[in-house]
């Protein structure tokens, strides 16, 4: 689009996953005007952030940054936070959209986007995956108590800012409700759980076209796929591709990152012939790679609480997959799996149980398919995401 050209919404999700593009294609389908925007530089599995077809002539996608976003290094972190910010901000006095919806933008990101729609006039939707600051808190205090409780107090001070200067705010769980009560945050909330698509994600079997290529066929495998960050603990793999039968068993695992490189390591000093470490795969081979999958599993630590709900998770139960997860018992994941009868979850840092999971429900083809069966069951009932556009579309408008 050019420059003055106006349009309904941009819905901004800055890790780009499938769900979230979703929304944008139903919000689409209901006759608005949606360009989907993502940052195709930060390093993790992606949705079809593509038109297609059969998309509506309303959507459109943009790629707000393909410059390698840096995770890791602090300085080099708020570097990139800081210029994503800046070409958001710009994106959106470009298009100048009536409604921003935005999800996962880092906090600096947010400020400056937020900015740009207070003097355009757009409205400001918070779509609240998790408490960012929280985690900053946490995360620099296990590094130094100093400047943990200061620099991290600051993020949360400015998230709180952000929330409050939102027209509303879209949260994924009722915990969310609690904790915006706590500070504060008077704007109006809708909650809506997030979900995987079901056109786009389904059930399948091996061998398919990325098993072979992978040479999984014949094997069990147990399958790891997305980021490993400061929310995750990889030695939970390394424990499970301990106990793995490397005849007939595969612990595969895709992701990048500190966490991989940790598991590079793992596997050359330790010789773990049973673990398949790989880089992410594009959204056209997901579906075979879930399909490839016996078992799946989601990592969490006790630190991330009831506020931040792994969306792989979704994508698993759409796939039908059986899940064995290592996660706090009061986060909405281990509740959805525990509700739809998919899984074990176990309490993080367990990795003797983790791997007794992994290894029995691997070894137990009745176990994973029934699951399995009623992953895919809970899925089609809760995953309705023509609904849930049109209560995000009268959310919108009651607010605006």
């Amino acid at each position: 689009m050019t420059e003055g050209t106006s349009t309904d919404f941009l819905v901004q999700d800055f890790s780009g996953h499938p769900f979230q593009a979703e929304l944008s294609r139903e919000l689409a389908a209901l006759g608005h005007r949606v360009v989907h925007a993502y940052c195709g530089g930060v390093t993790t599995g992606k949705g079809n952030l593509e038109r297609s077809p059969s998309d509506p002539p309303t959507l459109s996608f943009m790629d707000i940054s393909s410059e390698p976003f840096e995770r890791y290094s602090t300085v080099g972190r708020l570097r990139s936070e800081y210029q994503y910010g800046r070409r958001y901000a710009a994106a959106i006095r470009a298009l100048r959209p009536t409604t921003v919806i935005s999800s996962n933008a880092p906090l600096i990101a947010q400020r400056l986007a937020w900015r740009a729609c207070a003097r355009t006039g757009a409205s400001r939707f918070f779509w609240l995956q998790d408490f960012l600051g929280r985690g900053v808190r946490l995360v620099l205090s296990k590094r130094s108590a100093l400047v943990g409780s200061t620099l991290g107090r600051a993020f949360e001070s400015l998230e709180t800012s952000l929330l409050r200067r939102s027209t509303g705010i879209i949260v994924i769980a009722d915990d969310f409700l609690d904790e915006l009560a706590v500070r504060r945050v008077r704007v109006p909330a809708l909650v809506v759980e997030n979900w995987a698509p079901l056109d786009e994600i389904r059930t399948g079997s091996k061998p398919n076209d990325w098993s072979t290529s992978m040479g999984l066929d014949g094997f069990r495998v147990a399958l790891y796929s997305g980021t490993l960050g400061l929310k995750h603990d990889p030695d939970h793999l390394v424990e499970v591709a301990r106990r793995l039968d490397a005849d007939n068993e595969r612990l595969v695992v895709i992701s990048e990152g500190l966490g991989r490189d940790h598991l590079e390591k793992a596997k050359a000093a330790e010789r773990l012939d049973a673990m398949v470490l790989t880089d992410f795969v594009p959204y056209s081979a997901f579906n075979d790679v879930l399909s490839t999958a016996d078992v799946c599993i989601v990592l969490l630590e006790d630190d991330a609480g009831t506020f931040s709900v792994p969306s792989k998770v979704l994508s698993y139960l759409a796939a039908g997959r059986a899940v064995v997860g290592a996660m706090p018992a009061a986060n909405l994941a281990t509740r959805t799996i525990a509700r739809a009868g998919a899984g074990i979850v176990v309490t993080p840092g367990s990795y003797e149980e983790f791997a007794d999971g992994v290894v029995s429900l691997l070894r137990d083809p009745a176990a994973t398919q029934r699951m399995g069966v009623d992953a895919r069951q809970y899925a089609e009932q809760a995953f309705d995401a023509s609904a849930i556009a049109g209560r995000v579309s009268d959310f919108v408008t009651r607010c605006s």
